[in-house]
């Protein structure tokens, strides 16, 4: 994952809703949706003072007898995401946030819309929140779905007001064959909620998963160059690729996958020696 700072600091979110709702046509339902303006102000202020660290404590403001859940998530639908409409530079501008274009949420996929950290199917006044929104791939998006508990231990990690210790917490489990599993040992110096979030993170998003098969595709991209190196007797060779490997990694992100991959190859290199030499074998009994 990749922290970003807030976006658009500059900008109100009522104000934002202002802008959406005034431009639609309907009279009579601008009026309406209007009467919502001051929540969007108190959620969004109370949003920024108590999510995530203390998410369990905010509270949503009732709507209007008049105004829909619906009709306040349609706002964002197609007054602020849809191309060409009053609230699209606020989308835009949150979605170039994401560095080269890689999703912040699973560090992995490449950007293609907004996600939204409190659900609008739930919250519909911070719909068009900027703090409530994150550059998202189309997977972590669907992904996360809407079935969220307001606990601090259970949410995702916030990337904009979340900030992680320099410690490594991301780690892998190197199987026999080189299979490779992603598990989550945060220090325990860290707050307890903050490791539930970082737990959560990557269950709700499914990276496990991600991780692991991104890994394997790396193992067999290698394959054939420390398999060459191994058969040519150059242990030293194989070890040392993958120090440098490790160390490139960890110098752009401590706990991308690719770190923790190598991380673990480097303190296991007694089952990559072993699988090299499985490998050496079978070649030399064709």
């Amino acid at each position: 994952m990749k922290f970003l700072n807030p976006p658009i600091p500059d900008a109100r979110p009522a104000d934002i809703f202002e802008k959406c709702v005034e431009s639609y046509t309907d009279e009579n339902k601008k009026k309406r949706l209007l009467t919502c303006k001051r929540l969007v102000e108190i959620d969004s202020d109370n949003y920024r003072c108590l999510v995530p660290a203390q998410i369990d404590k905010f509270i949503k403001s009732s709507l209007p007898a008049n105004v829909t859940t619906t009709e306040l998530k349609a706002v964002y639908e197609e007054k602020f995401a849809k191309d060409k409409t009053a609230g699209r530079i606020y989308y835009d501008k949150i979605k170039e946030q994401a560095e080269r274009s890689i999703c912040p949420i699973c560090g992995v996929r490449i950007v293609s819309t907004l996600d939204h950290y409190l659900p609008k199917s739930k919250i519909p006044t911070l719909a068009v929140t900027p703090d409530n929104l994150f550059p998202s791939c189309k997977d972590c998006n669907i992904d996360k779905k809407t079935d969220m508990v307001l606990d601090p231990k259970s949410t995702p990690v916030h990337l904009y007001y979340d900030r992680l210790p320099d410690d490594p917490w991301l780690h892998v489990n190197v199987g026999t064959n080189l299979e490779i599993t992603y598990y989550i040992l945060c220090p325990e110096s860290w707050e307890e909620a903050l490791r539930g979030r970082v737990e959560k993170h990557l269950d709700i998003y499914h990276l496990h998963k991600l991780y692991s098969a991104h890994a394997s595709s790396e193992i067999e991209d290698k394959r054939h160059m420390w398999k060459k190196l191994f058969v040519l007797g150059s242990e030293n060779a194989v070890f040392e690729d993958i120090c440098e490997m490790r160390n490139s990694a960890e110098a752009n992100d401590l706990n991308s996958w690719k770190s923790a991959l190598y991380r673990g190859l480097e303190k296991e290199f007694v089952k990559v020696k072993a699988w090299l030499l499985d490998s050496r074998l079978e070649q030399s009994e064709v």
